[in-house]
């Protein structure tokens, strides 16, 4: 159908999950692609080790946090993931945080503080060849289009990771992002949400239309990884990730 390129995230087994078995079975579900989601570099090894575990497996993605106040300490931590996401062969780097405050909005000061040490991590993964991609999230310091509007404002090398469930859960459309957003997306994340929690594509309760997200996608020749991030399961993670390969090729897409 299109050149629309998916992996899997590896978030629903775990920050220390026995690495080589959740990757076996990501594999074995017909994945082709992974996002390693939040792993420390000491957990995921050298770059050899982590390939020899990998297998056919491309790694798409990786995934970390961020928090306010920004300090040199983190700057020096995400400079050397982007470092290893460019040792490992992939494309993109994923940003989530900092925590949202409880009883107020974030200040103009706060998102600037969040894009100033989100673009320094950017511009250092263009040099590095990693793009470098800001996830809007629920209870986050940026989660809505205005926010989102004034990172980007505040950024140039900055792109966004969109989670169409996100958006959603916020009140927000997920396809107006995709179309507003498009000439920032550095990639996507699909899940769905039911009553309370995430589950398999297409079960939720938020009457999410990922075939028309995929289908804008591909209208805008979307080249970026779309990457399927169930966060957890009433059914084992290795089932969770058969159902969503399902999903996905049910509607005529390849993994």
């Amino acid at each position: 159908m299109s050149a629309l390129r998916f992996a899997y995230s590896t978030i629903n087994w775990g920050e220390f999950c026995d690495l080589a078995g959740c990757l076996a079975e990501i594999r074995v579900t017909g994945w082709t692609a992974v996002e390693l989601f939040a792993h420390s570099l000491e957990w995921m090894g050298m770059p050899k080790q982590l390939h020899e575990v990998l297998g056919s497996l491309h790694p798409a993605t990786l995934f970390g946090s961020v928090e306010l106040p920004a300090s040199e300490r983190q700057r020096v931590i995400h400079k050397h993931r982007i470092d290893y996401c460019a040792a490992i062969g992939a494309d993109a780097y994923g940003l989530v945080g900092a925590g949202r405050p409880r009883h107020r909005p974030p200040t103009s000061s706060e998102i600037h503080d969040l894009a100033d040490l989100c673009e320094d991590l950017a511009t250092y993964g263009v040099d590095h060849g990693v793009t470098v991609a800001y996830h809007p999230h629920t209870r986050c310091t940026v989660q809505y289009a205005h926010e989102i509007d004034e990172l980007l404002s505040a950024t140039r090398h900055l792109t966004l990771c969109l989670d169409v469930s996100h958006v959603a859960l916020v009140g927000e459309d997920p396809l107006a992002h995709i179309t507003k957003y498009r000439d920032r997306l550095g990639y996507i994340h699909l899940k769905d949400w039911g009553r309370g929690d995430f589950v398999e594509l297409g079960r939720g309760a938020l009457g999410l239309d990922f075939g028309a997200c995929l289908a804008l996608l591909q209208r805008q020749s979307f080249t970026g990884w779309i990457v399927i991030e169930q966060s957890t399961s009433d059914v084992s993670a290795v089932h969770s990730a058969q159902l969503n390969a399902a999903y996905i090729k049910g509607m005529g897409y390849t993994l």
